[in-house]
């Protein structure tokens, strides 16, 4: 009798570490899917150093001149999530690739978590942003923009 109590017990117990084994797999799986993704059918972006060369511009191979390696035009919003001004920017920018679906895409350079990237373009004050249209040179502008100003900004770049 003592042996099969011993034999449920063990079994009950190996059928709860394995039911928290995949219940931790399938949790780790979940979170590993909630990742940002980086597709470029999407308005705005979060980017990093890695994410500017491959799909934006490879500054490694052209230091000296912006070569845009997108299909689109782009907004490069340089930002910090304690600037004042940059989050009032944020909800401006979203509204905008709402009113302008799929004409232009906004990647968003957090400075603080890619200073390179900051340093590389010269981002001395924040919100920064590159208005980069598909041929001509990219634009600058600093501060946060009121909303007629960023229209005309994307009017710009647009073809």
């Amino acid at each position: 009798m003592k042996k099969t109590h011993h034999k449920i017990l063990f079994h009950s117990l190996s059928l709860l570490f394995l039911s928290a084994f995949f219940c931790f797999l399938s949790s780790c799986e979940v979170k590993a899917q909630q990742k940002p993704t980086k597709s470029k059918t999407e308005a705005i972006i979060e980017i990093d150093a890695n994410y500017m060369k491959e799909y934006i511009y490879d500054f490694e191979a052209n230091p000296t001149s912006f070569v845009y390696k997108g299909d689109i035009p782009a907004i490069i919003d340089f930002y910090a999530t304690w600037c004042g001004p940059c989050r009032a920017l944020a909800p401006k920018l979203q509204k905008l690739t709402k009113e302008y679906e799929g004409k232009f895409v906004v990647y968003k350079v957090d400075i603080d978590k890619n200073p390179t990237l900051a340093e590389l373009f010269g981002v001395k004050t924040i919100p920064t942003m590159i208005f980069v249209p598909l041929k001509e040179k990219p634009y600058l502008s600093t501060g946060n923009l009121p909303m007629e100003g960023l229209r005309q900004m994307v009017e710009k770049i647009l073809p």
